[in-house]
């Protein structure tokens, strides 16, 4: 019984954690929710007035960069958005350098070494939105 408990108990935990990686955390005001939401790349592309009534980011969990808009077009939805300013950046979460040396001795007994390396930066992608209401 106590067994059944514990597994009970671990799933529960890692179905949380599963769902805390994968659905946008939301921070703002709520309306009723829309059923349409207009999606924007630039806040210089919204022509109507409007005021922002919340935000979310998304830095990892995500799939597809597809999949990950329509998560957030759904939050937007459900919050009562009008509109959502999408924007995506990466950014480099750590660099891998990597490197060889060879030192050769010629018959004269002249000794050469040479070295070469790499550096590759790690990115992440992240997305922000910037959910607004039009007045």
């Amino acid at each position: 019984m106590k067994n059944v408990r514990s597994i009970c108990l671990l799933m529960v935990l890692f179905s949380g954690f599963i769902t805390s990686c994968s659905s946008p955390k939301y921070f703002g005001k709520t309306y009723s929710p829309t059923q349409n939401v207009d999606v924007y790349l630039d806040k210089a592309d919204v022509k109507k007035n409007h005021t922002t009534i919340g935000t979310t980011s998304i830095g990892k969990g995500f799939g597809s960069l597809e999949s990950a808009q329509q998560k957030v077009i759904e939050l937007g939805k459900a919050k009562g958005a009008d509109g959502v300013i999408m924007t995506l950046t990466e950014e480099v979460v750590s660099t891998q350098q990597t490197g060889t040396g060879v030192i050769t001795q010629s018959k004269k007994k002249n000794v050469t070494g040479t070295t070469s390396s790499s550096t590759v930066d790690i990115k992440q992608k992240k997305i922000t939105a910037t959910f607004i209401k039009y007045e």
